[in-house]
């Protein structure tokens, strides 16, 4: 019986405190935001209004609140794991690092607990050093899940923003690999396709019985020099070809 009025009398003391967390809200995030803004540790929070600082920080004060008057909701820790993804969400395009983000909701717990935990016990008689302890504990763990799960949402969200880059700049490597194909093989194309002719009008003429000693001597340099261009063509091509592919050119 003893217990049962002992469960009751505490039951009632935290369904206070959560009635007194709801009264104060607006105070109490403006607690919030001011230990956030104080500390230069989040240089981030400088470029926010107070509108994008207090992102879904209503929210979870709310549901802090609730979880106070009925600590075993399991709706309600539903509702604030995700408000805390949101939060981290909204924090990443903010630009926020993952350190300020961690940092600014320990600030938070830090200054809920300090203050508020401490401002209702004063008026409330009630609400004994065992129901204190009580009440640190749902707090904590309250807050413990929103940094889970915030920072769980951010670093989400940057792997999903590494993999974009990385899939951005293998489609940007791809249309360069192919532009440099297109124009190795269009200079190929203009630098050989003259000599084949060439090739073929010397071999014909070699075969010519009638042609004097001279004339097949005359034959058989142009021949030598025109292979000799189609090698340095050869040597050209793959200087090209190297230095577009970034790589080093021997001698």
């Amino acid at each position: 019986m003893t217990r049962s009025i002992e469960t009751k009398s505490a039951s009632s003391c935290f369904a206070g405190f959560g009635d007194f967390v709801l009264s104060h809200r607006e105070e109490i995030l403006q607690s919030w935001i001011s230990a956030v803004d104080r500390d230069p540790k989040i240089s981030t929070s400088d470029n926010l209004t107070h509108t994008q600082l207090l992102d879904h920080l209503p929210e979870l004060c709310t549901e802090l609140a609730a979880l106070l008057n009925n600590p075993d909701a399991d709706a309600i820790k539903r509702e604030a794991k995700r408000d805390a993804k949101a939060h981290g969400w909204k924090r990443w395009r903010q630009g926020y690092k993952l350190d300020e983000l961690i940092r600014e909701i320990c600030l938070i717990r830090r200054d809920f607990i300090e203050t508020s935990l401490g401002a209702f016990a004063t008026i409330n008689p009630e609400f004994d050093i065992n129901a204190q302890n009580r009440a640190r504990q749902i707090v904590e763990r309250f807050f413990d899940d929103v940094i889970i799960e915030a920072t769980v949402q951010f670093v989400l969200e940057h792997q999903q923003a590494v993999r974009r880059v990385n899939a951005r700049r293998r489609a940007e490597k791809k249309l360069r690999a192919a532009a440099k194909a297109e124009f190795i093989q269009a200079i190929s194309h203009q630098l050989r396709e003259p000599l084949g002719p060439v090739f073929l009008t010397l071999d014909v003429l070699l075969q010519d019985e009638s042609l004097s000693a001279r004339g097949l001597e005359m034959i058989q340099l142009l021949q030598r020099n025109l292979k000799a261009e189609a090698r340095a063509i050869e040597d050209l091509l793959s200087f090209v070809q190297s230095r577009l592919n970034g790589r080093p050119i021997r001698d």
